[in-house]
């Protein structure tokens, strides 16, 4: 096994893997109106594949595909089975991170309140999503695309209850504010106090636009930080790939995919930026994750010394 994730952290940047979300619409292992996580149970060699690539390119960190589990949808059989295929690919170098993603209210959007019957039957839910991703075996949890300070606040007590380090990250669209109102470094702020031991921002802006934002967050605390930007460039006048947050839209963003040297350019910032765990999110596929790595100076399965981004960020 690994060491302990935080404080193989303290030693250097770990490397994050890509994304999965969309890429299993794209690799025919769901669809968005069949559900995409369901694939983990529907195509398991198709998913273990995934996680195998990224491994092989130099990722440290393998996510078990929880993400947008529904409640009361197979959930045990899918986490469980989302995290021994995370585990497979994993090997016994690489850390398996669960996954928690916001609760989803029933028809309302996502910046609508939470009522108390909400925070109840999210809290419930989240309670759920860690006690069987925790007995499936993760070594820290990435909790991650929320809106609202409140609402992640009601998951991380689980995760901190488990001993298990939380990575918790919020995100942003075009207002540069939760849904309480705070600049992303309240909000990390807000987010260790609620016992978050990493903290950051993730999936709709690419590093472009999340930058300044993470410069906000850098500012506001002392603990290791995290960034997982998407991989798609931004159409004229965007902040954030608009696509991504429209149900129906999301094929939209295919032509703009970034290039791996645009990734490999994000991870030497971030890394000279201080940026611990360097992730990315919709749109990132293995070959840009390799360029990541090799921009760090590690080692991948597949090295081309040719690509010129070899130790970019050193």
């Amino acid at each position: 096994m690994p060491t302990d994730f935080l404080k193989r952290l303290s030693e250097g940047p770990v490397l994050c893997d890509g994304g999965y979300y969309l890429e299993f619409e794209r690799r025919c292992l769901g669809s968005y109106k069949s559900h995409i996580p369901m694939g983990v149970l529907d195509y398991p060699e198709g998913v273990l594949e995934i996680h195998k690539e990224f491994a092989r390119a130099g990722a440290e960190v393998i996510q078990a595909m929880a993400w947008g589990v529904r409640t009361n949808e197979r959930e045990q059989e899918l986490h469980e089975a989302a995290v021994k295929i995370a585990r497979e690919a994993a090997g016994p170098d690489r850390y398996v991170a669960g996954t928690l993603s916001p609760f989803v209210y029933s028809g309302r959007s996502k910046w609508s309140p939470m009522t108390d019957d909400d925070k109840k039957n999210a809290q419930e839910f989240f309670e759920r999503r860690v006690t069987q991703q925790t007995a499936a075996g993760v070594d820290l949890f990435i909790v991650e695309t929320f809106y609202s300070v409140d609402e992640v606040s009601l998951a991380i007590p689980f995760v901190k209850q488990a001993n298990i380090p939380a990575v918790v990250t919020m995100t942003y669209r075009d207002a540069e504010n939760t849904r309480e109102g705070y600049r992303p470094g309240e909000a990390a702020k807000r987010l260790v106090e609620a016992g978050a031991d990493v903290v950051g921002i993730n999936c709709m802006r690419p590093w472009q636009t999340m930058r300044p934002l993470m410069f906000e967050v850098k500012e506001a605390v002392s603990v290791p930080l995290c960034a997982q930007p998407t991989g798609y460039e931004l159409e004229p006048g965007e902040v954030f790939n608009r696509p991504l947050s429209v149900a129906g839209l999301w094929t939209e963003v295919e032509p703009r995919v970034l290039t791996r040297f645009s990734m490999a350019q994000f991870t030497a910032e971030a890394n000279r930026m201080g940026i611990g765990l360097i992730g990315s999110c919709c749109g990132t596929l293995p070959y840009h994750v390799r360029a990541m790595a090799e921009a760090l100076g590690k080692h991948t399965d597949l090295p081309d010394l040719d690509r010129k981004y070899q130790g970019l960020a050193l």
